[in-house]
Parts: C-alpha cells; structure tokens; sequence
C-alpha cells in the first residue's frame, strides 16, 4: 500500500516547535491535511467504551506518534453504561464522550435507525466488508469471540467443556458440583448479554433454550468478564459461558493466566461485532475523525489485535495477532460462527426475552 506523508509543524509553548509527519494511505483524500490541522484547534478526545486500558493501550501509543497533540482519555463502563451515561450526560453542559465503543447492539441498532451518530464517511469505508458498517455513522470496531472459560485446576484434563453442550451434561451428570458454580453475562441486567444471548438463542432454537433450562438454577450472572475470570481463577466459578474474549485473553498472559483455560464453542461461537461511532455532540469532531479512520485501517485494526481484541479486516497479518476473523473462522468453521449483529428485532423483542431468561435461570 502507498503511502502521503503529510507534514505539519505545530508550535509548542515556549517558542520551540517540531515537525509530526502523519502517514496517511494513499487513497485519502487531498483535503485530509485539513482535518488534521482542525484537529490542533480542539480539545483532545474522551471515548466512553467496554475496553480495559490494556485493550487501548497499543492503538493510543501508535497514534499519539502521528497526534501527539489529541490527548486520549478513555473511560472503561460496562456496555449498557457506555450509552446510558452519555444519553444523561447529552443534554448537560458537562464534558461527555466523544467516541462510543461498545457490544450494546441493542443501543448501536436504535442509533443508527434514528440518526443519533456523527454521519462521518470514512475514507476506510470502501475498504471494509459490509458487515463492519451496518449504518450510517456507525462502524465496527473488532469481531470478538465469546468462549467458554474454566477454572484448569477444577476442571482437568479430560473434564472440560468443549461446547455449551458438553457443559450442559457435565453440570447435569454432578448437579451438586456444579451448582452456583457456573457464570456468564446476565442477558436481564446487561446489554452486552442481551445482544450475545438474544441472537445465540434465536440461532440455537428450542435445544439452546432447553439446555439454558437444565442449568439455568446454577447460574450466577455477572455484569462484565473481568470480574468472571477473576472468579474463575479463585475457583468462586468452576466455568463461564460466552465470556468475552478480550477479558480473557490478555489474563492468559499474566501472573497467574495458567489457572484459567478457554475454549471456542464446538456447538455455536457467538462472536461480537462490537459497535463504534463519533456522538453527534461531540466537540471535537475532527480529532474523532482521525481516530476512527486510524482504528478502521490496516494499521490500526493490527494494533487493536496486539490489545486482545480480534480485527477483521483481510489485510491484517494473523502472525502479528492473536486471532483474526477469517483465522476464527478457520479454527472453528464458518458455520458454526454465530454472528453477534444489528437486528433490529433485538430491541423489539428485548422484553419478552429477558421475562424467558429469567424464568430459564429459575427453573425448577
């Protein structure tokens, strides 16, 4: 790929100044030089989002190397907290985000049907499949999988999970064992569960909501994964289901990551199209501008990857990630990816299907 470097020189205070070149693709427009230098004018950048700072961590250093003038803060919130936060905070004076990430489908869907994100079209735009931009104003940012996870110590060899399935007659075979011992989002109390669960079982049918049944009583929900890992590590939890991937595999890693296992789902891997958008609100539109094409390129969705979440576009090299799309979709077969969208009937029919989820978790 080409590449223009455009050059600007920014003053700095005390009468010196330097020179930031920002490499941009080839196929920007001519005018991009103009976003740029808008971009000094402005106030930096609050992104609200369902991302750990070890998520963001290599795409902000990467791009403060070409911006360093756009300070970045980002704010970690559970997906429902992300919008409902910044609808409260829209018709106030405070400062409010100016970028939303999050896996509240439910939310991204209602925004674009209704306008509510910056109508920005991305020079990325053309470059990304279909399913990465849903509506207008509205993007994806990473296409995560959502694993089963277990505790390796409690569950050995030979005795863990291979799908929601295999779990299903393991908790069924030693109820005692088993019960209060098993977690996942609580699709009643959070919109990332709602958006997960809501299309896992309307793909699954009738069996996925007659296993959801059989262990419905031993299951404890959770609002975010963090604090699922962390209980599965202490052994508070013997298993998780549909745990975002993005929570667990930077875990892995760190001291202590060898007590917790995962799999990818042989019966159905739901995996998250995790929405992005500039708010319409925003004040800093420009910086906004250059943050979300720079987390849509080749550049910027290989170091999203390197945080833990899993890009999607066909240009990124998988040896410089962890896992991408079309590597996920290799391991466990495209067919059997359940895709976590924008269907607009997951707000239609949000009501009559946590009432079912909840009596599937109080089954008797």
């Amino acid at each position: 790929m080409g590449f223009r470097q455009l050059t600007s020189i920014i003053g700095l205070s005390f009468a010196t100044s330097f020179t930031a070149f920002a490499e941009v693709p080839d196929y920007y427009p001519d005018n991009y030089k103009d976003l740029i230098e808008a971009s000094k004018n402005e106030k930096g950048l609050v992104i609200y989002s369902n991302m750990a700072d070890n998520n963001w961590q290599p795409v902000i250093e990467s791009f403060n190397k070409s911006y360093p003038w756009i300070k970045i803060e980002t704010l970690d919130l559970g997906s429902g907290t992300v919008h409902s936060r910044w609808e409260a905070e829209a018709g106030s004076n405070s400062r409010t985000a100016d970028i939303l990430v999050s896996g509240a489908n439910d939310r991204w869907t209602r925004y674009g049907l209704n306008g509510e994100m910056l109508a920005y079209e991305s020079p990325e735009k053309e470059h990304l499949p279909e399913f990465a931009k849903p509506y207008e104003g509205v993007y994806v940012v990473s296409t995560d999988p959502l694993v089963i996870t277990y505790n390796t110590a409690l569950l050995p060899e030979g005795k863990r999970p291979t799908g929601v399935s295999s779990l299903v007659k393991m908790a069924t075979d030693e109820p005692k064992k088993f019960k209060g011992k098993i977690t996942t989002y609580d699709a009643a109390r959070n919109s990332f569960g709602l958006a997960a669960w809501w299309t896992t079982l309307n793909a699954k049918g009738d069996k996925g909501w007659e296993e959801l049944r059989a262990i419905g009583p031993m299951i404890r929900g959770e609002t975010s994964g963090g604090p699922m890992n962390e209980k599965i590590a202490s052994g508070e939890y013997l298993a998780g289901i549909a745990v975002s991937g993005i929570t667990i595999f930077p875990r892995l890693e760190q001291p202590g990551g060898k007590i917790l296992g995962f799999t990818f789902p042989d019966d159905g891997t739901p995996v998250m199209l995790r929405g992005l958008g500039i708010a319409k609100n925003t004040n800093n539109p420009n910086s906004a501008k250059l943050f979300l094409d720079y987390l849509l390129s080749n550049e910027g969705q290989t170091l999203i990857g390197k945080g833990g979440l899993t890009p999607y576009r066909d240009d990124v090299d998988e040896s410089e990630v962890r896992y991408t799309y079309q590597g996920i979709a290799e391991i466990v077969g495209a067919d059997n990816m359940i895709i976590v969208g924008f269907d607009k009937a997951l707000i239609d029919e949000a009501s009559s299907f946590v009432e079912k989820w909840n009596a599937a978790l109080n089954a008797k």
